[in-house]
């Protein structure tokens, strides 16, 4: 059986790494934690990186060396990274106009309908649109 892949946007991987002030956080590591035992399969934009990083930078309690060793930790988790090309661009500019979001949150979107899997996010923004809720991703698969 294949296993599951999943297109994760940032919202969920900050959780990972900031524990105060954070729902759902249970969830979103045992979908970290899946990915680590081959279980399923997380599939991220690059502009991933720059949107976990950003988060973090800005939640002023986690300190600077602590974020570096996050975003380590991050890339070493392995995810499936996809690099933005002509047809994640144009089709997240056609979602971006669709649904009134930025650019970087139909990035996501695009991603999940490029490839066919559901997007999982806590980003209230995707919510209704091509997505998967944490808690049940986490519970699935």
């Amino acid at each position: 059986m294949a296993r599951q892949t999943l297109v994760l946007d940032a919202s969920v991987a900050v959780k990972w790494f900031s524990v105060r002030d954070e729902d759902d956080i249970s969830q979103a590591l045992a979908m970290r934690d899946k990915h680590v035992a081959g279980d399923i399969q997380i599939v991220v934009p690059d502009l991933f990186y720059y949107e976990v990083a950003n988060a973090l930078v800005h939640k002023k309690s986690i300190p600077t060396r602590e974020i570096q060793s996050a975003l380590n930790d991050l890339f070493a988790l392995g995810l499936k990274t996809v690099e933005a090309g002509t047809a994640l661009i144009l089709a997240s500019i056609t979602l971006s106009r669709q649904f009134t979001i930025s650019i970087y949150d139909s990035c996501y979107i695009a991603l999940a309908q490029e490839i066919a899997s559901p997007l999982v996010t806590a980003n209230p923004r995707h919510q209704g649109k091509l997505r998967v809720s944490l808690k049940s991703a986490a519970c699935s698969g």
